[in-house]
């Protein structure tokens, strides 16, 4: 390589160093944020992942059978040489990185990159020259790192789970005490304002966020068992035998869905002048509902808490007791509509997340007795269909959509309801979202928690 070459490439990874952690991190938000990459859930974690151990010294794990194991659900042992998995991934990532900074992060002063043939995340100043990428991983790369031992396939989603969980923790704190990062405009009309206006209706309102704990479900699956809220709050699962799966419960671990919802939440948030409280499923308590506008997330196998609320609507999630498949049971069917709506029993290797399906989701309103607060429930069969129930109540077309198909007069205050909604669970997405039932429920009616 020439002087100047070699110049060149010393500027540019000054200039890199010179970006702080902080700096990084809230580039990444805001790229997950986005359009580009918000109804993604897979490419999200896969950012997420690679970014913090690049940003934290750990690039030297970002390894394509680690990233394959531990963010992709892939054995520990799976062969990449048969399975490029990752490789897809990555390349659907560049592809989406280049359309932010093309769009939406235009004025981006800093620029995020994953050079080809590495899997390590460059953050380059837009008028600085990136550093030359990293040679192509051969054969010989990926299968250098001995696999790790693991319980399950499981285990290894678990534990990039668990970094999401430290992250939504992180983003979510960075917006909180940043009020720069608030739009100067509240919305004045439409269905954000419809439905929202009513959360924040007074200056500095708070929207308290639960998440879901996704190690509780995943302790359930292990065992075949189904707990409920007071199993939860006793924490009497915690105290079995098999060491292994009490590491797996112990876990605070979320769903990638639930960290793109609750960024959304948050902004929005910001928009009507309001802020965010979060909490992770476990740490929230009875006094944490007893006031204020709570939104809950996930299924009632990860935010037990969502069972609080159950006796109140007609779509409510169960188990088929013979097929143990997760199911809406729909408690008083009307004409043209199906007593429960399931996705399959017996999934493939992949799982869940990876298999092209219908899934279901639900989506409801509901007022505390006593004006004590608004409940938000965003209960998804599979992580795709809480990623598009989410998406649903925050963003404005989809919002616009769904309260126009519950026969919302537009302009007035959105009132109680449920909505069932269908979706196309794509790997890494989903597809074609519409509300196949709903119920409205009567404007005096309020729930008891």
């Amino acid at each position: 390589m020439s002087k100047t070459g070699l110049l060149s490439v010393a500027s540019a990874a000054k200039e890199r160093d010179a970006l702080s952690s902080e700096q990084k991190r809230q580039l990444v938000q805001r790229v997950i944020s986005s359009a580009a990459l918000s109804r993604s859930s897979s490419l999200c974690s896969f950012l997420l992942f690679i970014t913090e151990h690049a940003i934290s010294g750990q690039a030297s794990k970002l390894k394509e059978q680690i990233i394959g194991a531990e963010v992709l659900g892939r054995r520990a042992d799976y062969d990449p040489a048969v399975d490029n998995i990752v490789r897809v991934r990555a390349r659907e990532l560049r592809g989406r990185l280049d359309r932010y900074f093309a769009t939406d992060g235009k004025d981006e002063p800093m620029i995020l990159t994953v050079p080809k043939g590495s899997y390590v995340p460059e953050f380059v100043l837009r008028n600085a020259t990136p550093a030359n990428a990293e040679p192509p991983l051969g054969h010989g790369d990926r299968t250098a790192t001995a696999p790790e031992p693991s319980l399950r396939r499981h285990w290894w989603r678990l534990a990039a789970m668990f970094l999401i969980t430290i992250l939504l923790t992180v983003a979510l704190t960075i917006l909180a005490v940043r009020p720069d990062r608030r739009a100067s405009l509240v919305p004045s009309a439409g269905a954000l304002r419809d439905f929202w206006g009513q959360f924040f209706d007074k200056p500095n309102e708070e929207l308290k966020i639960v998440y879901a704990d996704t190690s509780f479900a995943l302790w359930q699956d292990l065992n075949g068992k189904t707990l409920n809220l007071g199993d939860y709050l006793g924490h009497g699962y915690l105290a079995g035998p098999d060491d292994k799966l009490l590491e797996v419960a112990a876990r605070r671990a979320t769903s990638p869905a639930d960290i793109t919802v609750s960024l959304h939440l948050a902004a929005l948030a910001g928009e009507f002048g309001g802020q965010v409280n979060a909490q992770f499923a476990r740490n929230a308590n009875a006094e944490f509902f007893h006031r204020g506008n709570v939104v809950l997330l996930g299924s009632r196998r990860s935010n037990p808490w969502i069972q609080v609320y159950e006796p109140y609507l007609n779509f409510e999630l169960r188990q088929d007791p013979q097929s143990r498949a997760p199911i809406f049971r729909n408690r008083s069917p009307q004409p043209h509509e199906a007593a429960q709506y399931a996705i399959p029993a017996s999934l493939d290797d992949q799982g869940a997340e990876e298999r092209e399906m219908e899934s279901y989701g639900v989506i409801a309103l509901l007022k505390d007795c006593g004006g004590r607060g608004l409940v938000v429930l965003d209960e998804g069969l599979n992580m795709q269909a809480t990623q598009a129930g989410g998406d649903e109540i925050t963003d404005p077309q989809r919002l616009d959509t769904l309260l126009r198909s519950i026969g919302h007069k537009p302009g007035t205050t959105v009132s109680p309801f449920e909505a069932l909604i269908q979706i196309r669970s794509l790997p890494g997405g989903y597809d074609a979202p519409r509300v196949i039932a709903y119920r409205l429920h009567p404007e005096d009616s309020c729930v008891n928690n």
